[in-house]
């Protein structure tokens, strides 16, 4: 018996180290989700500010570094295992078509390639680059925090990717919708441009509805195509990882993190359209929570002084990125709808 209370006294006193960061992590994600219940802000991005206020602004309080380290790594890795219950494959391919998936892979595929060449060019770090070029290619703060675990990004260079995502995100549901309806544009342009160029699931949505019920349709299964391009990165970015760090063969374990391969399985799953609508409904919204709890414990480990420190060179590549982006998706728009 003397091992067994030995582990449980082990268990609870790694309960009681993490219960100050996590009660911080919880305090911040309930704050988001009520700010999005009455604004519509983004939970993860209000989770993240709140947890950079509370680590820059608090008095030392060395008791909740190790929640905050547990929620910014092992529940974020949880919450992009559970990311993949959103993805149903045959779906997606009884939605879009062979012309749009080709548009996508290209257009996609360029926008990462393209960031992480800017974000080089102007100085910044190629990992800063991975995540903002996932964050503007496919979904958003989600991409960002499936893709952090694979690079080295300082806590700060996650803060700005989001920052930047969340600012240029909400900039092109502000501007789309004026830029469409001056120029025209049919119900099924503007919404496979919208569902390729905004970042955020549900900026896509709010941009799109305002167009009606043909553009929204469009938009979203555009944008679930984007989405569902995440696992083949995330595999990509796993074998670079892999070219970086290791030398000689590596174990079957080493060559996909256990996230990754998590991440994988529940597309399978999820694919299999083996599970009922209420309960992939519950798991969205654990993801959503993990995904703010992590995001609070992300921000809290952000130095603020090494935030500013960076400039104003991530702006100007945000704008620069937007902006291109914009323009790319739009004739990429224009070609699939004509074809």
């Amino acid at each position: 018996m003397q091992p067994v209370t030995l582990m449980v006294s082990s268990a609870f006193r790694g309960l009681l180290r993490l219960l100050p960061g996590l009660l911080v992590c919880a305090g911040g994600t309930a704050l988001a989700l009520w700010v999005n219940s009455v604004t519509g802000f983004s939970v993860s991005a209000t989770a993240l500010f709140s947890g950079v206020l509370f680590g820059n602004l608090r008095s030392g309080a060395v008791s909740t570094q190790v929640g905050l380290n547990f929620a910014s790594k092992p529940l974020l890795r949880l919450a992009i295992v559970l990311l993949g219950f959103r993805l149903s494959l045959t779906e997606i391919r009884a939605e879009v078509g062979l012309w749009d998936v080709l548009a996508l892979l290209v257009l996609v595929s360029a926008t990462v390639w393209g960031i992480g060449k800017l974000c080089t060019k102007c100085g910044l770090s190629a990992d800063f680059g991975r995540l903002l070029g996932v964050g503007y290619a496919v979904c958003g703060v989600s991409a960002i925090a499936a893709v952090k675990p694979l690079t080295t990004a300082e806590e700060e260079e996650v803060a700005y990717a989001v920052g930047l995502v969340t600012f240029f995100g909400t900039l092109s549901m502000l501007s789309y919708p004026v830029l469409g309806a001056l120029s025209d544009m049919a119900p099924e342009l503007f919404g496979w441009w919208v569902g390729a160029a905004t970042h955020d699931v549900a900026q896509v949505v709010a941009t799109a509805a305002i167009r009606g019920d043909e553009a929204l349709e469009t938009a979203v299964v555009v944008k679930l195509g984007r989405v569902a391009l995440l696992g083949p990165i995330l595999v990509t970015l796993t074998f670079v990882t892999l070219g970086r760090k290791s030398v000689g063969r590596p174990g079957v374990a080493k060559v996909f993190p256990s996230f990754v391969v998590g991440f994988l399985l529940a597309v399978g799953i999820r694919s299999f359209d083996v599970m009922s609508a209420d309960l992939l409904a519950l798991i969205d919204n654990v993801r959503k929570v993990l995904l703010a709890v992590a995001m609070v414990g992300v921000g809290a480990l952000v130095n603020v002084r090494s935030l500013t420190a960076m400039g104003g060179k991530p702006l100007k590549v945000g704008f620069v990125s937007w902006f291109l982006l914009a323009i790319a998706a739009l004739l990429a728009a224009r070609l699939v709808t004509l074809l």
